[in-house]
């Protein structure tokens, strides 16, 4: 193995690394007892207490210190844990003291093979414990911040402590696993319980707002939780802008921010009342307002940029350039100078995002008021410069799919027509042989030609199976089925009305709008005999 892992040792598997170096070392602690028990449970019992003091004190979890120890001592039985004191299986020396024993090794190749090696022989149980938290805050001579990912502050639960353990702390990418199952098998998280909880949500590092301190200290970690310590006045910031990358909402109803000052490496955490961020007016849309993005890069964000909620990125706006979508809510955020910038929350899908307002075109939604026709009718596309669309054009979600001059002169299917408010009407369309259908401004087809003439005779059903419809057939207003004209057979209708279509090909047809209880529908000619 390389020499840039600390050492465990297993009772039976001899899972082994090699030294680590430091720089310094935690004081002794002079209790020489040596916890030996005949059960886990006992064992457990043992160090449950000095674990959960140690892991306060560095911030670590104690279910995850605590699995390492009874996988790495064997609960306590291992030859390094009776005659070392040696609970995590660390090589080198402790203060000079020192125990030999054979070790199971890897070469450059991953050949394994035995041989002698020294381990820190520790006067007590708690030394032991003391040790690894060093290590585990501290890291190792050539990165102090190798195990960073075990804290508390940067691992949202146990799990995610052990999973930075993987592959560090022991060579095996599933160690995770093992630490998993002995916590959940000896319910070791409940010895993870603070005084103080804290619910962390992580930002994007590039929002702000000003310290104000008053009065507030800056911590190394939120105060009241496991291994805060004061590092000064908030006051020695003050009137600075300091950038937000982390708030933490503690149980105790306060607000915490992990800020940095411009120029500056170093984290601190600060109770929230000692920032000012700047005033947000929020304020409701009208329900027809929508926003169609113009192809800005602008960062779209879950929440409104520089607010004390920290947002997260959701993506850009240019990845719905073109696209219409409504919104529910102007947010107005006033800088520092005085000058304002406007955000506009955007609902997409199932979900809202916030867009800067120069990433949006806003505007009154377009209503539209659908029928659905039959499918069958068709028109002529005579294009006119008119594009084709996923969906009426300024209506949510819509984009150009290109110009209707490419189906120019082709008969296309009607499946649905819209009549916008803007006093446009709009026609879903489908190229014979295709699946595709578009929208497009009805100025871009060519209807066949209707003469109207009023009627006042009747007419008698001859049992044609011909479709009766709610329109004439391949009108403008597209129509529906209503039925079928045999059902009618041999009974007799008033007519109050012809209509005459003449084809693209020059050829006619009738059709009579026929008064049938409390509703009309119109039938083609040779489904009646019309009377003299």
């Amino acid at each position: 193995m390389g020499n840039r892992k600390i050492a465990k040792i297993i009772t039976a598997t001899f899972i082994a690394g090699v030294g680590v170096g430091v720089t310094s070392l935690p004081l002794i602690n002079q209790d020489v007892s040596v916890a030996k028990a005949s059960t886990a449970d006992e064992f457990i019992n043992k160090m449950s207490s000095s674990i959960q003091s140690t892991s306060k004190k560095n911030n670590l979890y104690s279910s995850v210190t605590l699995a390492q120890m009874l996988l790495e001592c064997s609960y306590g039985q291992s030859e390094l844990a009776v005659k070392a004191n040696n609970y995590f299986g660390i090589k080198g020396s402790y203060y000079g003291a020192s125990y030999s024993k054979k070790s199971l090794e890897y070469d450059k190749n991953g050949k394994p093979y035995y041989a002698v090696s020294k381990f820190k022989k520790y006067p007590s149980a708690q030394a032991s414990i003391d040790d690894y938290a060093y290590h585990m805050r501290h890291g190792v001579s050539w990165d102090h911040n190798y195990y960073s990912g075990v804290w508390r502050e940067n691992a949202n639960d146990y799990k995610a402590a052990t999973k930075a353990l993987s592959s560090r702390y022991s060579t095996s990418s599933s160690y995770h696993d093992s630490l998993n199952k002995l916590i959940s098998k000896y319910r070791l998280d409940k010895l993870d319980n603070q005084n103080a909880t804290v619910n962390y949500n992580g930002g994007s590092g590039s929002e702000t707002a000003k310290v104000i301190g008053g009065g507030y200290g800056l911590y190394n970690h939120v105060s009241n939780t496991p291994g805060s310590i004061q590092q000064g006045s908030a006051s020695k910031l003050t009137g600075k802008e300091v950038y937000l990358d982390c708030v933490g909402e503690k149980s105790d109803g306060t607000t915490w921010y992990r800020i940095r000052a411009e120029g500056s490496s170093e984290t601190y955490w600060v109770d929230g009342r000692a920032l000012k961020f700047r005033p947000i007016d929020y304020s409701p849309v009208d329900s027809e307002t929508v926003g169609t993005f113009d192809g800005s890069g602008s960062s779209l964000r879950s929440h409104v940029y520089n607010a004390a909620s920290l947002s997260k990125s959701r993506g850009n706006a240019n990845q719905y350039k073109n696209k219409t979508y409504k919104i529910n809510q102007k947010a107005v955020i006033t800088d520092y100078n005085g000058s304002t910038k406007t955000m506009y929350r955007v609902e997409i899908g199932n979900t809202t995002v916030w867009a800067s307002s120069w990433a949006l075109n806003v505007h009154k939604s377009i209503r539209v008021d659908y029928n659905g026709g039959s499918g069958s009718e068709t028109a002529k596309v005579i294009g006119g410069g008119y594009g084709l669309y996923n969906h009426i054009s300024n209506t949510p979600g819509s984009v150009q799919q290109g110009s209707a001059s490419r189906l120019a002169g082709k008969e296309v299917y009607l499946d649905c027509v819209g009549d916008k408010s803007d006093g446009t009407t709009w026609y879903r369309i489908r190229a014979e042989g295709s699946s595709e259908t578009y929208w497009v401004d009805g100025r871009a087809l060519k209807f066949r030609p209707i003469d109207y003439a009023p009627m006042n005779t009747y007419v008698t059903f001859n049992g044609s199976g011909s479709s009766l419809r709610s329109h004439v057939y391949n009108a403008a207003s597209l129509s529906k089925s209503r039925g079928n004209a045999n059902q009618y057979k041999n009974k007799t209708y008033k007519i109050n009305q012809k209509a005459v279509i003449t084809d693209y090909n020059g050829s006619t047809k009738t059709m009579y709008r026929v008064e049938i209880g409390n509703t009309t529908v119109w039938a083609s000619s040779w489904a009646v005999n019309v009377k003299k």
